[in-house]
């Protein structure tokens, strides 16, 4: 692995801007106190308020207040995010607990608080250098820093609260789930290269030559393919590469991960750099993967409706941000399979994720586990009809939508349902058939 995908871990790590507070606290201690003993106490006076100049005594005093009142709130916080991850796992899901630790706005608060105790302790440690000096500026720098952490401990406190109300953790998910489509859908790479396999092609006569497979080097989710450099190392080098995972996919090791086929040469220098562009990591996460931004939705929504929680409304919200989700993707060229150079010549091989399987995998449950709620199917029929609505010139999609609205209408428990409950649910697939032209077909589905 290279250096800058080590940087990149680290860089998106828990622990990255607490270091870098604690780090960015340590030189100003040692330039302060350096500055304090190169330039005179009346030459910063005269660039200095005089609230902000001390002696030793009062200095000792009010840096020890701050280092202690600094590590109370720290405390605070550390309690409150221990709060909200609880939460978050028995009401939730745990797999959104990676969404709160991995926000920027925690993060930066323990680093701003990490480096008000940081800054505090070591200008108490350097006090005994300036012990002869009248005044000094240090603890007025650190009474400063210590009011901007009191303002980012209320700002953390009203974003708990704020994180904790299930609407605006359905709402970031969702968000985040939309940035992946526009940024990593197409696994950043130009859709013009993404083409059907051309005539000259035959895949089943390339996989009978000359292949290679190779394994993964660890167990873990496969969370990133850089299909970019894949394509040009395979250009490069004249390869043909197959992935043989998905995106989200477990991939267990030694397990195949990619094979070359047709392969001509093949250096332990090849592998390497072909192995750098796939990340495996622990846990799925949302840079590239669509589906697990989905996923959380439909298991925030089926605890929602389980009989210990029984909120509904809840679970017609993550319906609602599914729809929103799907709606998007509908609108989007899904890529293809297969992959080529700028002279035409195939280069990799992708297993795709079709619309109709997303479709499938983020109502399917919904279905098994609410077929005898009623707002809960009425929702999902409204949510394929606004499907229909945003793509309403793709008739593909209108298909696959209306092949899974059979399923989904199958599938509702009938006999748990009275006439009103019907009615209510005949009129969402009514207008769901006249928005795609089946009235002829409604007739059949109706309950």
């Amino acid at each position: 692995m290279k250096l800058n995908d080590y940087w990149l871990k680290f860089r998106h790590s828990f622990w990255f801007l607490p270091i870098f507070y604690g780090t960015l606290a340590l030189v100003m201690a040692i330039v302060s106190m350096y500055l304090e003993e190169a330039i005179p106490t009346r030459k910063i006076a005269n660039f200095v308020p005089n609230a902000l100049m001390t002696d030793v005594k009062i200095g000792q005093t009010i840096l020890n207040a701050i280092a202690v009142s600094v590590l109370t709130m720290t405390t605070i916080t550390f309690s409150s995010i221990m709060v909200v991850l609880t939460t978050y796992s028995s009401q939730f899901s745990p797999r959104t607990l990676q969404d709160f630790i991995s926000d920027v706005v925690t993060q930066r608060v323990l680093g701003v608080f990490t480096g008000g105790f940081v800054y505090s302790l070591l200008l108490l440690l350097f006090l005994k250098d300036l012990s002869d000096k009248k005044l000094f500026l240090g603890p007025g720098i650190a009474v400063i820093w210590a009011i901007v952490c009191l303002g980012f401990f209320v700002f953390f406190i009203h974003h708990v609260a704020t994180w904790t109300q299930v609407n605006s953790l359905i709402d970031k998910i969702t968000t985040r789930t939309q940035e992946t489509i526009r940024n990593s859908f197409h696994l950043g790479i130009d859709q013009t290269k993404s083409k059907q396999l051309s005539v000259k092609e035959n895949i089943n006569e390339l996989e009978k030559k000359e292949k290679i497979t190779i394994n993964a080097p660890t167990s873990g989710y496969l969370q990133m393919i850089k299909l970019g450099p894949i394509l040009k190392k395979a250009t490069d080098n004249d390869h043909v590469i197959k992935v043989e995972r998905r995106i989200g996919d477990y991939v267990l090791k030694d397990t195949p991960l990619y094979t070359y086929l047709d392969t001509r040469s093949l250096t332990k220098e090849d592998k390497n750099m072909y192995e750098e562009c796939f990340a495996i990591g622990p846990e799925r996460n949302t840079v590239q993967d669509v589906e697990f931004g989905i996923q959380k939705l439909v298991e925030i929504a089926l605890r929602a409706i389980s009989p210990g929680i029984n909120d509904p409304h809840t679970a017609i919200n993550c319906i609602n941000r599914i729809g929103t989700i799907l709606a998007e993707l509908g609108g989007i060229m899904f890529p293809r399979p297969y992959y080529y150079d700028a002279d035409n010549n195939l280069r990799i091989i992708l297993d795709i994720q079709s619309y109709r399987e997303l479709l499938y995998k983020a109502f399917y449950q919904l279905r098994h586990y609410a077929k005898e709620d009623v707002s809960v199917c009425a929702a999902t029929i409204s949510v394929l009809h606004g499907i229909v609505e945003r793509n309403d010139l793709d008739r593909s999609i209108h298909k696959i939508v209306w092949d899974f609205a059979v399923y989904f209408i199958e599938g509702i428990e009938t006999d748990a349902l009275l006439e009103w409950d019907k009615q209510f649910i005949n009129e969402k697939i009514m207008r769901l058939a006249k928005m795609i032209g089946r009235e002829k077909e409604y007739k059949q589905l109706k309950l």
